[in-house]
């Protein structure tokens, strides 16, 4: 009989520490949000031609830093680049063999599309 009421006791403590919580269903919840931001932009050479396969990278100069999702993407034939980041102040580098361009400074929004053209010397 004492291991039936101390069970019912553990029981009646458990439901209690539930607190009066309403249930929810996954329709009342909104979706997580991922507040991302774009810079996106064009490579170029002294002479201003587009320059492809140039290593692109953002750092991020937020306190604390805000991650980087990939180490560098590429520019493509055009010398296009794309970034999704989390909204902040970044510096972006371009480099492409042993030529790297002075870094570009630019704040991103969330929802926002920044453009950031980079110079390769």
């Amino acid at each position: 009989m004492r291991r039936a009421h101390l069970a019912l006791l553990i029981g009646v403590l458990a439901l209690a520490a539930c607190g009066g919580e309403t249930p929810t269903s996954d329709a009342d919840t909104p979706p997580p949000t991922t507040a991302q931001a774009t810079v996106t932009g064009v490579v170029t050479d002294s002479a201003g031609l587009p320059v492809s396969d140039v290593l692109v990278q953002p750092r991020s100069l937020d306190t604390p830093p805000h991650p980087v999702p990939e180490l560098a993407v590429l520019s493509d034939q055009e010398g296009r680049y794309t970034w999704h980041l989390t909204p902040g102040h970044y510096e972006f580098s371009a480099t492409k063999d042993d030529r790297t361009g002075p870094p570009s400074e630019v704040t991103t929004e969330a929802g926002r599309t920044d453009t950031l053209d980079l110079r390769l010397p």
